[in-house]
Formats: C-alpha cells, sequence, structure tokens
C-alpha cells in the first residue's frame, strides 16, 4: 500500500513540474520590456512590427499599379524602415551612413560590409565622427532596442535624417 501511494506522489509531482515548465516561458511583455541581449525579436516596436515601414501612414507611392506607404517618422523624427528599403537607399545614395551601434564582438562576428561601428553606449561622445548633421543615416543594432536609443539620441542632438532598420538580420 505505501508504494502504490508513493508511486502516486511521484507521478503528481512530475505532472505538477511538467506543468510549472511548460507555463513558465516569458511573455510578450517581458521580451518588450528586456535588455536586448536577451531577446532575439523585438515585439510591438513603436507600432511598428516584424516587418518594421509595412502599414505605416505616409504618402502612397506608384509602382507597377501597386501602391505601397511611404516611410513615414514616428513621433520623434525617425523613420522606421525595412532591410529592403535600407539597402535600396544604401545602394543608390553613396553619401547615406550605415550605423552599426552593436559592440565590437558583435560587429567582429558579422557585419554589414561598409557599416561605421560606433556602439550605443559610446555615440553621444564619438557623434563627431558623423560630423554632417543633415546626412541620410541608417541605424542598426542586432533586435532593434539600441538602434531606438541611437536613433532618438541622433534626432536630440540635431540630426535630421535618421532611418531605424532595428535589427542586422532585416538587411
Amino acid at each position: 500500500m505505501i508504494k502504490v501511494v508513493l508511486i502516486a506522489v511521484v507521478i503528481l509531482l512530475i505532472l505538477i513540474i511538467g506543468y510549472i515548465i511548460g507555463n513558465s516561458s516569458k511573455t510578450s511583455d517581458e521580451y518588450e520590456h528586456g535588455d536586448d541581449e536577451e531577446a532575439d525579436f523585438e515585439i510591438d516596436y513603436n507600432a511598428g512590427s516584424v516587418v518594421a515601414g509595412k502599414n505605416t501612414p505616409g504618402a502612397e507611392r506608384e509602382n507597377d499599379d501597386v501602391k505601397t506607404p511611404e516611410p513615414a517618422a514616428d513621433e520623434s523624427g525617425v523613420v522606421l524602415i525595412t532591410g529592403a528599403e535600407a539597402r535600396e537607399l544604401y545602394e543608390s545614395n553613396d553619401a547615406v551612413i550605415l550605423l552599426d551601434v552593436r559592440n565590437q564582438d558583435e560587429f567582429d562576428n558579422y557585419h554589414i560590409v561598409g557599416s561605421l561601428l560606433i556602439p550605443v553606449d559610446e555615440l553621444e561622445s564619438r557623434l563627431s565622427e558623423i560630423p554632417d548633421k543633415d546626412a541620410l543615416i541608417i541605424v542598426f543594432c542586432r533586435a532593434g532596442r539600441r538602434s531606438a536609443i541611437a536613433a532618438e539620441l541622433l534626432i536630440s542632438k540635431g540630426y535630421s535624417n535618421i532611418h531605424d532598420m532595428q535589427g542586422i538580420d532585416n538587411w
């Protein structure tokens, strides 16, 4: 009889532990407000989504009878753009600055050829490396949190043409 009770208790404990483990994943709020280093993606970044800039309010442009919205600046003046839009801007304009605000290790691991690395925590002290405040700057990081911080810092320092591609994987 004691063996049956012990087996029942062990089975019950296994079920309880399985339930707890199965329901202990992070919520979207924890990813939204968590550190960029821990999240693999950003959810609901300034009303954008995985494809930033899609369905953003703005002027319509026509392309073979297909209307797509122009990227529009958010309240801070930062324009959210997709990787395809960023690549098109970069390839069509030699003056575009690709600003990578990740850290040196991340950059060394992989980066976009031609990008300028200034880690977000060094950006304010290294603004002299970007003297043209009217230059078109495309800022990005790993997942989008640091690029948003960098973009808002640049706007606050008088830079006027900031585009946030969010994560490098969007490229």
